[in-house]
């Protein structure tokens, strides 16, 4: 370095400022270069890891939409039944979406078919909810805690407390739980498709929208007693047809049972038992 410095100072003054400036240009560019590159390689990693989570998304979004076309298959009722039933359910102030046409999703047509659906959905969200965005998550749990909860009514059958001789077998709860299941699908058929057309746009904004920033936290920690689970039980309570119209349905469910097993009830022993099911469940 010393030999370098004795070298410029034999040299013109000009010639000296040249090489110098010369060599600080050269410095200035590699260092440029140096960053360009680090910042050119991180966009690129940025931009393969896009287009990878992409392409997941892309492919999970039409997997899960694919399964739940399911719900958008739509039967109507045709039977000597259907003016009982639309007198029936317009007796216990549920909607009635559609009017005298009781129209319902094929998978609430049997017990069968809904417990076939809703495992199937529990398996689909597991498998591809690593991909989705945290919006399309929180929707997905939403709909699978909706499900869940009309799986309970069902099950809130063989809590009724029925005499020793009238009690259901289990061919009885499978006709029942199907009878009850396409009732709940008549009447909440308007919202079962609103439920899935907010998901389909949720998805497409995912994919058109490509956030890369995931959260943190799983909807599922602390044993599901968390603040994203307490608000999704909050929104099933207070801001659907299902949650609001409760006691409805649970009164639904006992005159269904009294009527398909000849139980006789009083109207005060009637609306107890309403009242013990509905603070159990």
């Amino acid at each position: 370095m010393a030999v370098f410095i004795d070298y410029l100072d034999s040299l013109p003054q000009f010639i000296a400022e040249g090489v110098v400036s010369l060599i600080s240009t050269a410095a200035a560019g590699l260092i440029i270069a140096f960053v360009a590159t680090f910042y050119l390689k991180k966009r690129d990693e940025r931009t393969r890891v896009a287009g990878v989570v992409l392409e997941k998304r892309v492919n999970c979004g039409q997997e899960i939409l694919f399964y739940l076309e399911r719900l958008s298959y739509h039967r109507q009722m045709y039977s000597d039944k259907e003016q009982e039933w639309y007198e029936l359910l317009q007796s216990y102030d549920l909607t009635l979406p559609h009017g005298r046409l009781l129209q319902y999703s094929d998978v609430f047509s049997s017990y069968d078919q809904f417990q076939d659906f809703f495992k199937g959905l529990e398996e689909t969200i597991t498998r591809n909810k690593l991909w989705m965005d945290k919006k399309v998550r929180f929707h997905l749990s939403l709909m699978q805690g909706y499900f869940a909860q009309i799986n309970a009514y069902l099950l809130a059958m063989t809590r009724i407390p029925l005499p020793e001789d009238k009690q259901l077998s289990d061919e009885e709860f499978k006709e029942l739980a199907s009878i009850l299941l396409l009732q709940i699908g008549i009447t909440l058929d308007h919202e079962v498709n609103g439920l899935l057309a907010h998901l389909e746009t949720l998805i497409v904004d995912s994919v058109y929208k490509l956030h890369l920033k995931r959260p943190r936290k799983s909807l599922t920690r602390n044993g599901m007693f968390n603040m994203d689970m307490i608000r999704i039980a909050k929104t099933l309570e207070r801001k659907t047809l299902w949650g609001t119209n409760k006691e409805k349905y649970f009164a639904l469910l006992l005159s269904q049972i009294c009527a398909y097993k000849s139980v006789d009830l009083s109207e005060s022993d009637f609306e107890n038992m309403i009242k013990s099911v509905f603070a159990e469940a």
